[in-house]
């Protein structure tokens, strides 16, 4: 059993490594981060609640952010918004800067469009 923390190390070396060179708002980084960190006590439930406290993306980006602190995750901003991009698409739809979101972001050549805003191309 000496060598059964080999796979943990090398998973934290290749995220460490990933995390240098993603973009702001990776939603899939923030997938594997959100997966790797919160999952475990986390269900559905705690997203899809009739009572959500969040009421925008920048409450879930405050939410991720203070859970990051309280945990002592040490996260990125860009971090913090990634996880809450994966959030937002998973589980709570808000209007989202193309910025956070780009795989729904503004196709338009001026002016800002939100993701979800119910304009559509």
């Amino acid at each position: 059993m000496r060598f059964a923390h080999i796979p943990v190390i090398a998973f934290t070396v290749i995220a460490l490594a990933w995390a240098g060179a993603a973009p702001a708002a990776d939603r899939e980084r923030g997938r594997i981060l959100y997966e790797a960190r919160c999952g475990g006590c986390h269900a559905e439930s705690v997203h899809g609640r009739a009572k959500r406290v969040a009421t925008d993306f920048e409450a879930v980006v405050g939410w991720v952010r203070r859970w990051s602190g309280s945990l002592g995750l040490g996260w990125t901003d860009d971090e913090v918004r990634g996880v809450a991009a994966h959030l937002n698409a998973r589980y709570y739809r808000f209007a989202c800067p193309p910025a956070d979101c780009r795989a729904t972001g503004s196709r338009d050549a001026g002016g800002p469009r939100y993701a979800l805003d119910g304009r559509s191309r």
